[in-house]
């Protein structure tokens, strides 16, 4: 405990995230850089995370938020992956409505084992860490939305009025109605605030999103991202525009259940790569002279909403432009059915597997063999023979996904990239990778020498790849 200790007294901002600190006189936790007046030793206990912390009766702090922008460093490699699988499937809901034992199944552990991992790596067990995660999410609502409370509670995933107003007490030292008074103002209902610890260049990643929106699913406009979307038990749209004043992305939701907030929440923190810190990328490539022609600063990588829907769309663009990839997901899109008020009719849903194999793809314009690619990644899919969580080794993925006829190495890499948001992958055959890399003459590399290249940028390939793509036109890239 020597190096919590010293960075603790020091408040070094480098072990945010990698321990936190409880002080037994005051009952908070806090970050080691909380600018609050240092704490006597005596009066310390130091924790691994944030759950743990709240799973030992502390409050979090408000003035380092240790409750934002949560980090889990796990202890236990053997289980990590199944771990780090199981926090996103609970930090979207999923214990909102499943059992553990489900999620365990969803995982292929028993219960049993889930729990030893997550005793293991976290020291609390998932119900706990689903419980936790519900007064935090609770907290955020209360403190930034207008929803009315008892809407809040069950769009928190809480059962009842009751076991919400005794967690949230129990967890923040107040109820539900003096966290709400302790906000001057509070916005529209189902407008959701998502801080951001680290900078994000919003206009540039709409710049990137918006050549690639899906008709009638998507629109980017040059300050706002808006889509349709559908959950396990929601269907609906919303939109997101920054707040740079209260380093936020503002999600402004309209949907037919209330209780999709929490996934949406968890998607839309993927889509703009708002968890990733971008610091050590920075540091392996700012130096090198093939990525930062003409920039400074590496790029966030925009990722998909729907890895299922951005694979449909990776298919379709191979050999082509991305402006003909993204008319053809419009058609697509637009033969699926689209049963809910919460859009108006212009919007569509884009396909689920099921829905998709029962589409007539005739009209789309595209190849019988493109078709029947199209239909057999839908299948394995909907057959769990292609596993599309974004926990899984690259490789694991990798070797699914072309196992399947008519897919190859750049629609793996592409999707690996985009959909599941793993920062080493590199499609080596793309056409600006292939035109960013090429000799100072003009004439392209060989696949050997790309590769030789990019072994410097490991592990951050992804976000090299990003870096080249700003070099070439829009209709270069997919």
């Amino acid at each position: 405990m020597d190096k919590h200790r010293t960075a603790r007294i020091s408040k070094d901002k480098a072990y945010d995230g990698r321990f936190f600190f409880g002080v037994k006189t005051t009952g908070i936790f806090c970050r080691p850089s909380c600018p609050a007046p240092t704490a006597k030793e005596k009066n310390v206990v130091y924790f691994q995370n944030a759950y743990q912390a709240m799973d030992a009766g502390f409050t979090p702090c408000y003035r380092c938020r240790p409750d934002l922008h949560l980090e889990f460093p796990l202890t236990n490699p053997d289980g990590s992956l199944t771990v780090e699988a199981a926090l996103a499937k609970i930090r979207a809901g999923y214990l909102n409505t499943h059992s553990v034992a489900k999620l365990a199944a969803s995982l292929n552990v028993s219960e049993r084992h889930l729990r030893q991992l997550f005793i293991a790596n976290l020291g609390v067990a998932p119900k706990k860490v689903a419980n936790h995660h519900r007064s935090l999410f609770a907290k955020e609502l209360l403190r930034t939305t207008a929803m009315p409370i008892t809407q809040v509670a069950f769009a928190s995933g809480f059962s009842s009025v009751r076991q919400f107003n005794e967690t949230v007490k129990r967890a923040f030292a107040r109820g539900p109605r003096e966290l709400r008074k302790s906000v001057s103002s509070v916005a529209s209902p189902l407008e959701i605030r998502i801080p951001y610890a680290h900078p994000i260049d919003f206009s540039a990643m709409l710049d990137f999103m918006r050549p690639r929106a899906i008709p009638g699913v998507e629109s980017v406009t040059a300050d706002s991202y808006t889509r349709s979307f559908r959950t396990e038990g929601a269907r609906g749209s919303f939109s997101v525009v920054q707040s740079a004043s209260e380093s936020a992305l503002v999600v402004t939701v309209q949907a037919d259940q209330p209780g999709c907030l929490m996934e949406v929440h968890q998607r839309v923190r993927h889509m703009f790569d708002l968890d990733t810190d971008l610091a050590p990328i920075q540091a392996c490539l700012e130096n090198d002279s093939f990525l930062m022609r003409g920039a400074t600063d590496v790029p966030r990588l925009p990722k998909s909403f729907c890895a299922f829907e951005f694979i449909i769309r990776a298919i379709l663009g191979q050999q082509i432009s991305v402006k003909a990839a993204t008319t053809v997901a419009g058609r697509i899109a637009a033969l699926a059915p689209c049963e809910t008020t919460a859009l108006p009719q212009s919007v569509c849903l884009f396909p689920t597997p099921a829905e998709f194999l029962a589409l007539d793809l005739d009209s789309i314009g595209v190849t019988q063999r493109r078709k029947e690619t199209l239909r057999a990644v839908s299948r394995a899919v909907l057959n769990g023979q292609l596993n599309l969580c974004r926990t899984q080794s690259f490789e694991s993925f990798h070797a699914q996904f072309t196992a399947i006829e008519g897919i190859g190495d750049w629609t793996a890499q592409y999707v690996g990239m985009r959909a599941l948001g793993h920062p080493d992958c590199f499609p080596v055959s793309d056409l600006g990778v292939v035109k960013a890399l090429a000799h100072p003459d003009g004439e392209h590399r060989i696949r050997k020498e790309m590769l030789a290249v990019a072994e410097a940028w490991r592990p951050y390939r992804s976000y090299a790849t990003l870096c080249l793509w700003q070099n070439p036109t829009p209709e270069e890239t997919q």
